[in-house]
């Protein structure tokens, strides 16, 4: 966001280690401290494509590894820091993410009320003048899944997941089940039936804000979904497109897009339903981004032009998400 132009304030303890690492245009709050290393935080991602061998191991599948000794955001220490911070920035928009850290912690059940109250006590505090975005990340556990989705959802005008955290919302919510295996390749008319029923499940829920804009992000396609007489967004056209072309950069590691190493695996057209006879729609060549209306939405759908030489994955999600708020807010 911050490269695109956004004015960015970044919910972490302002430690010399961060700071020296993170772009100069995005601040910190608070003086910069210097803390012992046994402090910091270690997130290491390993990603492997298919057929790579590691010692007597060859992976059947690309994927990635993650492992971490995380424990500042369990605690929500970012959220600490950034509470002095609010007032005085005055955001247009929250993006609440990295929940996912808080997971399998191995708290009590007093310090997970603690942490649960805290997150919603500091959602009650933001003025409806600021948009809060949750990020979808991926989730094991569902007691936590649940409670996190009953404080955190209410209070979320924008909601952004991949393909497989989308089933799981939906899972979660309806059943209180964990989904732990889905298609990576979800088809567009998967997806806009899932996404209808959480829309509609989201909407009979009791709500602090009004739920107006759904971005799913996919191997294959960016689908962002806005409330059509919402005031806050525009049309999700722009957004999709960012987002696509944000994918397509950030795994192939290059500004330059390159399409002899990149390709569409869409097919031609693509269904709005699962449903037998639901209405197709032709991706075309020198148009190929659509939208189309849909109950109180504007759907809109993009293309992606999937790498095929890898240099990253790993905060791909990340990185297209916060491309499509700012070129989504009014």
């Amino acid at each position: 966001m911050a490269m695109e132009g956004a004015e960015v304030l970044l919910a972490i303890q302002n430690e010399k280690i961060y700071r020296e690492r993170i772009a100069e245009e995005v601040k910190l709050h608070g003086k910069t401290i210097d803390t012992e290393s046994e402090s910091y935080d270690l997130h290491i991602i390993m990603e492997f494509e298919k057929g790579e061998s590691w010692g007597q191991y060859t992976s059947d599948r690309a994927n990635r590894y993650i492992l971490h000794r995380d424990v500042h955001n369990p605690s929500l220490k970012g959220l600490d820091a950034v509470k002095g911070a609010i007032a005085q920035f005055k955001p247009d928009l929250f993006v609440f993410g990295g929940l996912q850290m808080l997971d399998t912690y191995p708290f009590t059940d007093e310090e997970l009320d603690e942490r649960m109250t805290q997150i919603e006590d500091f959602l009650k505090s933001l003025p409806p003048t600021t948009l809060i975005h949750f990020e979808m990340a991926s989730f094991v556990n569902a007691k936590f899944l649940k409670r996190l989705t009953d404080v955190v959802l209410p209070y979320s005008d924008s909601l952004g997941m991949n393909e497989q955290e989308l089933p799981n919302l939906s899972s979660v919510i309806r059943s209180g089940e964990i989904v732990y295996i889905s298609d990576s390749k979800v088809k567009i008319s998967r997806t806009m039936d899932d996404t209808r029923e959480l829309i509609d499940v989201l909407e009979r829920m009791p709500r602090h804000r009004e739920l107006s804009r759904i971005h799913v992000h996919t191997l294959a396609y960016q689908a962002v979904f806005t409330l059509t007489h919402s005031k806050r967004w525009q049309s999700g056209i722009t957004t999709a497109v960012k987002s696509s072309l944000t994918a397509t950069r950030y795994v192939c590691g290059n500004e330059n897009i390159d399409i002899s190493k990149s390709r569409m695996i869409l097919d031609g057209s693509f269904s709005l339903s699962a449903i037998p006879g639901a209405k197709r729609i032709p991706i075309i060549d020198n148009t190929p981004v659509s939208c189309w209306e849909d109950g109180q939405f504007e759907v809109c759908l993009a293309p992606v032009l999937v790498c095929t030489q890898i240099k990253q994955t790993g905060g791909g999600g990340d990185n297209l998400t916060g491309v499509g708020l700012f070129y989504h807010l009014q």
